[in-house]
């Protein structure tokens, strides 16, 4: 099952990994942290980190690599349909990055990520009144319960994936020659490093503060 979801990941570019990566680090790392005072600086700081990401993801949806772009990603309910559809077929659809609920997925889970940031922001400067902070709450149990089954269908996904795979001697192949041949190539190196320095330099100066 690692296998299968490492294979659907390498169709990433680099900086799309590494922001994955990070922005779940900084969500795990702002779920721990929630309800400790002490900790309230780390946790606006993944915050923080979470939103500088997203706004990443975002730009980069234009100007990024291939699989990157959201003109590739675009959600369509007709194609989840007909992905739901396939899945209970001798010849589930195949794809190279996202399939079609991962579209729906992907853009959810940035429109409440930005929400929670930005009622974050709010809430730690001050900036509105109290409802805000049941907001941020509210909105922020919202993301925990997207990304739980974010992850279960992920997990879900790989499973008929592999079971109908191993039916099939001719699809195991194709699948591994695709998989082969984008493990070839991970674009955007340059970008990733970009990405870490700047996450790097930005938590050394809140921790610093």
């Amino acid at each position: 099952m690692i296998a299968q979801l490492s294979k659907r990941m390498m169709s990433w570019d680099a900086a799309v990994m590494v922001s994955h990566w990070l922005l779940a680090i900084c969500f795990l790392g702002a779920v721990i942290t929630q309800d400790s005072e002490k900790f309230r600086l780390l946790h606006v700081t993944m915050g923080y980190t979470m939103f500088g990401l997203v706004a990443f993801r975002l730009v980069w949806g234009f100007i990024g690599g291939k699989y990157a772009r959201f003109n590739s990603i675009y959600p369509r309910i007709k194609k989840v349909i007909e992905y739901l559809k396939s899945l209970f077929t001798a010849e589930p659809q195949a794809f190279i990055g996202f399939h079609a609920i991962g579209f729906l997925a992907a853009y959810l889970l940035l429109a409440v990520i930005l929400m929670v940031t930005i009622s974050g922001y709010i809430v730690y400067e001050e900036l509105g009144p109290d409802l805000f902070e049941d907001l941020h709450e509210t909105l922020g149990n919202l993301l925990i319960a997207i990304v739980v089954i974010h992850i279960g269908g992920v997990v879900i996904n790989a499973v008929i994936q592999k079971m109908k795979l191993a039916m099939s001697t001719e699809q195991t192949g194709a699948a591994r020659r695709v998989a082969a041949s984008i493990e070839r190539s991970r674009p955007y190196k340059w970008m990733a490093a970009l990405i870490i320095l700047a996450v790097t330099y930005f938590w050394v100066i809140q921790i610093k503060l």
